[in-house]
């Protein structure tokens, strides 16, 4: 079984690296042939690029999360959540200037672990809302729990129990590993994190930690 699910990793991993690699090519080849203009090209380039580059990055980030979890590396310590969603938001806001985004942060626990993992799972849980949100995101923060809200469609049933695994498909049939990065990045930190449909819309992913009420 783990061999056949490697296996399906390494097919669906290459699948996902090669279409980029190939619209770049195309337009590489199209630039040369001059049946494109370079103006035209670039952009497209650039962007391809960078969806390259962030796949990677997901995937290596991966590996050291199976590095530091084997070699017993796991360090903890208190962090400011709220610093750190403040500044994800920052850095996301006008990714879609459609999209309104809310924060409610009534938190009196402390939250553990590190700055770094800690802004790696707001930052993959805003990546996957923007796709989906209509009009809002919602962020709440409360005792010893983080809701990720957005107003988009509900996720189907039979995505909905896999939607942690690595390179599961979505909802629009993309591959990924920004939620297979946050469970897992999670679970070495002493939290788990679930997913819930709202009536007829919205999804929210919720962050708990282990043995709370």
């Amino acid at each position: 079984n783990q061999e056949d699910y490697r296996n399906q990793m390494y097919q669906n991993i290459s699948h996902d690296f090669k279409t980029p690699l190939t619209v770049i090519k195309s337009y590489v080849e199209a630039v040369e042939d001059q049946v494109e203009d370079l103006e035209t090209a670039l952009p497209i380039i650039k962007d391809q690029t960078l969806k390259l580059e962030n796949k990677v990055h997901s995937l290596l980030y991966l590996n050291k999360l199976d590095y530091i979890k084997d070699m017993n590396l796991v360090s903890l310590e208190e962090i400011d959540i709220k610093k750190i969603i403040e500044d994800s938001v920052q850095k996301f806001k006008y990714r879609n200037k459609n999209l309104k985004f809310k924060v409610n942060n009534t938190s009196v626990s402390k939250f553990y672990g590190t700055n770094d993992s800690w802004e790696t799972i707001i930052d993959n849980l805003l990546n996957n809302a923007i796709r989906y949100a209509k009009t809002e995101i919602k962020i709440t923060v409360k005792k010893n729990q983080i809701t990720v809200y957005n107003d988009g469609p509900n996720i189907d049933d039979d995505l909905i129990d896999s939607i942690f695994s690595r390179y599961r498909k979505g909802i629009k049939g993309e591959f990924g590993l920004g939620l297979s990065i946050v469970k897992k990045t999670l679970r070495m930190m002493g939290y788990d994190i679930n997913v819930k449909n709202h009536n007829k819309k919205g999804v929210s992913f919720i962050i708990i930690k282990k043995n709370s009420k």
